[in-house]
């Protein structure tokens, strides 16, 4: 990571990098929250690879201070389906894939086994709040290409899908979208639906772990 990112008081997304203003939110956040004072240096991101350095100022106002630099995209695309478990847990998964570097975060429609049903409504607004957590998370850790959070989508239509299972091979790099059951893990049927069956490890993981683990084994192999 360039030392500029990892060094600056705090890191936002703007709608532009060449003109960048903060919204109400991040002033906020940076002045009120953070408590960021005129010489601390902010670097600001489009979330699709370019960032620069600036300042604010106590009205929020931003002065660029350095060239815009633009951080290529990936080696490959890696992408985590997750079913939707109870209580705060898709909020900290998606938290959590963030910060390790996944790009594209899905949430499954509900599955045979799944326990949690989102209607339409209810859907709608925590996919919201989960893409409020994915850009809080990758400000937080200094991310410029900013993951996709995808709408509600079921198991069939997640293209290429490696199924988490204990069944399954050992990941390898060949394995860039992985799907992680409900509690009760997925049927047999929605296992052969996929694209194959790749392993965790020797144990039963929890919902959230599972997706955290694979999204590890995942990066590591990118970072190769």
């Amino acid at each position: 990571m360039n030392s500029a990112l990892r060094n600056s008081a705090a890191h936002v997304f703007v709608d532009s990098v060449d003109a960048p203003a903060l919204g109400d939110v991040d002033a906020h956040h940076l002045l009120r929250v953070l408590r960021v004072k005129p010489c601390d240096v902010v670097t600001v991101s489009d979330g699709v690879g370019s960032w620069r350095t600036c300042v604010v100022d106590g009205d929020a106002k931003v002065e660029v201070t350095s060239d815009v630099m633009v951080e290529p995209p990936p080696k490959w695309k890696l992408t985590i389906a997750f079913s939707v478990v109870k209580g705060d847990r898709p909020e900290w998964t998606v938290q959590k894939l963030t910060e390790i570097g996944i790009d594209e975060i899905i949430v499954l429609a509900p599955t045979t086994r799944s326990v949690v049903r989102w209607d339409a409504g209810r859907a709608n607004k925590n996919i919201e709040r989960l893409r409020v957590v994915a850009r809080e998370a990758a400000m937080q850790s200094r991310r410029v290409w900013l993951p996709n959070v995808r709408d509600l989508i079921d198991l069939a239509q997640v293209t290429g899908a490696y199924i988490a299972d204990p069944s399954g091979v050992p990941i390898d790099a060949s394995h860039r979208t992985i799907a992680i059951g409900p509690e009760g893990g997925f049927t047999n049927d929605e296992i052969s639906g996929g694209n194959g069956a790749v392993s965790l490890g020797e144990t039963i993981l929890r919902a959230e772990t599972a997706a955290i683990s694979a999204a590890v084994l995942m990066s590591s192999c990118r970072t190769k």
